[in-house]
């Protein structure tokens, strides 16, 4: 090989020689990564913690086997400046090789290899893509605006209301928003969950007294339309099953504004599996060294964020009409428009980070042991009825 072809060689790949260096999984702290590396392990001594095997088996890999995930992840998120028409302008904000290796890299690996990738990567400009924004924060900003659309503007027939998609790609109408995140939850495995039969969720009411003798299915499940009030998930009059997934946390929801003493709390089951968006318990952000992974990367770190939306706590002063309205929407949308069946939502607690659910089911839906319909979706689990004592507590921030 000529120098020259050398030189284009380095060029392409990115980085130097890596020379006899060689880096174990322990000093590779990104699981993406490690997945990556594991494969290419031919030495037996590391060069960053000289550890060394102590049977045959290798336990590092040469260095160059790092680098080269390592470059697909900073070509995941940056452009070489000379690559790209924005080399010249005055505008788009350009970082060095050691920038972007330190922003990907940080936290993957050991201090000592990171320090070595700022080595061996070639000094370059790099530039993220000035013509759009990331992906997560483009459906970010989506949401926002939907919120403050759907707050301040119109709510009821938005729907309905022609949206001219722009040609910026950023761009989101208030329905493809609703539609995006429609398909991120069918798309991604492990958002839409399917429940078995005989899960247990626990609900619960407020009273003065230990009494538990008046309390059944009518009284302790789904309100009638006429009592249910506006919630998190649902505007008053629209009835639903609000639960959790145990005793502490349903008192600290139902407990958390009110001066009662006592909480009625009675167990229910379902009677049949219940396809449910786990917002509770996402799949995590996946590693940008993972190929499979970074195909989904922004998707998720999205949903996290819409989650903690979700999550957050709202104060009781009569504006909760307007902060609940957004969450409604989506509800109601996943209730009735995607293309699969979605019978309820499983969400963190704002009040104490357990697990809470809305299932999409009126008083109808709840009944007592042996009293079932082709309705029921839950049933009181006999036996299950107790109060429980509340010590008041402030609501979480």
């Amino acid at each position: 090989m000529g120098m020259e072809d050398y030189l284009e060689e380095i060029r392409e790949r990115g980085f130097e020689g890596t020379g006899d260096r060689a880096v174990c999984l322990d000093c590779i702290l990104d699981e993406g990564l490690r997945k990556q590396v594991a494969p290419h392990l031919t030495e037996d001594v590391c060069t960053f913690c000289d550890r060394e095997a102590t049977n045959e088996i290798p336990i590092a890999a040469d260095f160059e086997a790092l680098m080269r995930p390592v470059m697909d992840a900073i070509r995941f998120f940056y452009y070489r400046s000379i690559d790209t028409l924005f080399i010249r302008d005055d505008v788009t904000p350009r970082y060095d090789s050691w920038d972007v290796a330190e922003e990907v890299c940080e936290g993957a690996v050991s201090d000592s290899v990171l320090e070595a990738i700022r080595d061996v990567i070639t000094p370059d400009e790099w530039n993220e893509d000035p013509s759009r924004l990331p992906p997560d924060v483009a459906l970010r900003s989506a949401w926002n605006d939907f919120r403050r659309k759907v707050k301040h503007e119109t709510r009821f027939v938005f729907l309905s209301i022609p949206e001219r998609h722009s040609d910026d790609p950023d761009h989101y109408t208030t329905s493809e928003i609703l539609d995006k995140l429609a398909c991120i939850i069918k798309t991604r495995q492990g958002v839409l969950t399917k429940l078995p039969a005989g899960r247990t969720f626990y609900r619960g009411r407020m009273v003065d007294e230990p009494e538990t003798t008046n309390y059944n299915a009518a009284t302790l499940g789904s309100p009638p339309p006429t009592k249910a009030s506006a919630n998190r998930m649902s505007p008053a009059g629209i009835s639903m099953f609000y639960g959790c997934d145990d005793i502490p946390t349903v008192v600290a929801e139902i407990g958390s504004h009110t001066t009662k003493r006592f909480a009625v709390v009675g167990a229910f089951e379902t009677t049949r599996p219940l396809w449910m968006v786990n917002l509770a318990s996402l799949p995590e952000v996946p590693s940008v060294f993972d190929p499979e992974g970074r195909e989904h990367y922004y998707e998720l770190k999205f949903l996290h964020e819409f989650t903690r939306d979700l999550s957050e706590s709202v104060v009781l002063d009569g504006r909760e009409h307007i902060e609940y309205v957004p969450t409604q929407i989506v509800t109601e949308y996943m209730r009735w428009l995607p293309d699969v069946t979605i019978d309820g939502i499983l969400f963190t607690s704002a009040q104490n980070h357990g697990t809470s659910c809305v299932i999409f089911c009126g008083p109808e839906g709840c009944a007592d042991p042996g009293k079932e319909t082709d309705k029921t979706t839950l049933r009181l689990k006999g036996g299950s009825l107790q109060t429980v004592r509340v010590v008041a507590s402030p609501a979480a921030p």
